[in-house]
């Protein structure tokens, strides 16, 4: 969101974000241009001798997530974007990106997710999180559990960093107007009251990333960036966010929806809740051995008429298999189908057209059921 409120003001905007959905080039971009394909491979090839000379130290070689980070900053230097946005992969503390000096940080909402490499509970991973704060530059939180929220304003205490919350200093005025192509809600910053704003993304917890990224936008302005209030409003109407509660179809609704942690199935369920009451539902499912899939089926089956259960095509896909030992207790209607586009096949001829379809539980699944759709 904020890229392309930056974008809507003039600006010309590098964006590295993770994972991709359909095509690799997606994680690195200048505005919409994603980084060509030759010149992705002349960069690996020109990191291949860091690369071999990283390997013979104590450390190793790079991560592959470090390597892309290094390609991304290798294109964007040479690109000169006016400004760029970056986005963590894990944590913040210790993530490749955590290398450059910021001129605003943005922390979202906080969850139990890659607990092994970033601590058990809420306060630890805050604690990773909140590494990316630099001294006295501004950072922008969505709201937190109160463990989460301590931990975030500490450490924007020892860095003399202004702290802007949403809820606090940034606050959302909701509104019932809403459909199956976009919502609209009021944001009252800090620079400016930002009303009837119009959102093609759905559920509240995007009503709370445009506030985050309408305080970001307003920290850039007080840094002489040139963002306009109309800026604002043209950025947040035309973001573009596949994969995030993605309508494909009407009838029957066809939702795809990248959940892949029990916080982000309770935003999807309630965003459901809020723009499709009352339909009858069937989810497809499949999860990755990495995540708390077992919490997650728990939470999709009192709200489904039926779980139809799969795999991508990624090799730390829990096999559907072994979904169904997790499920059968659950007591719902279970579908089994080794693959993606054959569940997609096989619910879409019997789904009736008033039902509602989501494909959700891993952006991974998302991204096949995106080019299952483009192939047919």
């Amino acid at each position: 969101m904020l890229a392309s409120i930056l974008r809507a003001g003039g600006r010309r905007v590098g964006l590295f974000t993770s994972p991709h959905l359909m095509d690799f080039r997606e994680r690195i971009r200048v505005d919409d241009t994603l980084i060509p394909a030759e010149t992705m491979a002349t960069l690996i090839e020109e990191i291949q001798p860091i690369i071999e000379v990283m390997r013979e130290t104590p450390d190793g070689p790079p991560t592959f997530f470090e390597a892309i980070a290094l390609i991304a900053f290798l294109w964007f230097a040479r690109e000169h974007p006016d400004l760029v946005v970056l986005e963590t992969g894990m944590g913040g503390r210790l993530d490749a990106t955590n290398v450059v000096e910021p001129l605003a940080v943005g922390i979202t909402t906080i969850a139990f997710d890659h607990t092994v490499e970033l601590g058990d509970t809420l306060a630890a991973i805050a604690g990773e999180k909140a590494g990316i704060i630099k001294p006295g530059r501004p950072a922008v939180s969505a709201p937190q559990v109160p463990e989460a929220a301590d931990v975030i304003a500490r450490v924007a205490a020892e860095q003399a960093s202004p702290l802007i919350r949403v809820g606090e200093e940034i606050c959302i005025e909701p509104r019932t107007v809403h459909s199956s192509v976009g919502q609209r809600f009021t944001v009252i910053g800090r620079r400016g009251r930002y009303a009837d704003l119009a959102c093609p993304l759905l559920g509240a917890h995007q009503q709370i990333n445009a506030a985050a990224a309408i305080g970001l936008a307003e920290c850039l302005a007080e840094q002489d960036e040139p963002i306009t209030p109309a800026a604002i409003r043209a950025g947040i109407a035309n973001v573009a966010w596949p994969g995030r509660m993605q309508v494909l179809a009407e009838r029957p609704l066809l939702i795809l929806d990248g959940a892949h942690d029990p916080a982000s199935v309770e935003a999807l369920l309630a965003a459901l809740d809020h723009h499709f009451p009352g339909r009858r539902r069937r989810f497809i499912v499949g999860f990755g051995r990495d995540k708390d899939w077992q919490a997650m089926l728990r939470q999709l089956a009192p709200h489904a008429g039926e779980l139809i259960l799969t795999a991508s095509c990624n090799p730390r896909a829990v096999s559907p298999d072994v979904l169904a030992e997790e499920a059968i207790p659950l007591n719902i209607r279970l579908s089994i189908f080794a693959e993606l586009p054959a569940a997609l096949d096989d619910t879409l001829t019997h789904a009736e057209s008033d039902e509602l379809v989501c494909v959700t539980g891993s952006l991974y699944m998302v991204g096949e059921a995106l080019r299952w759709w483009g192939g047919r």
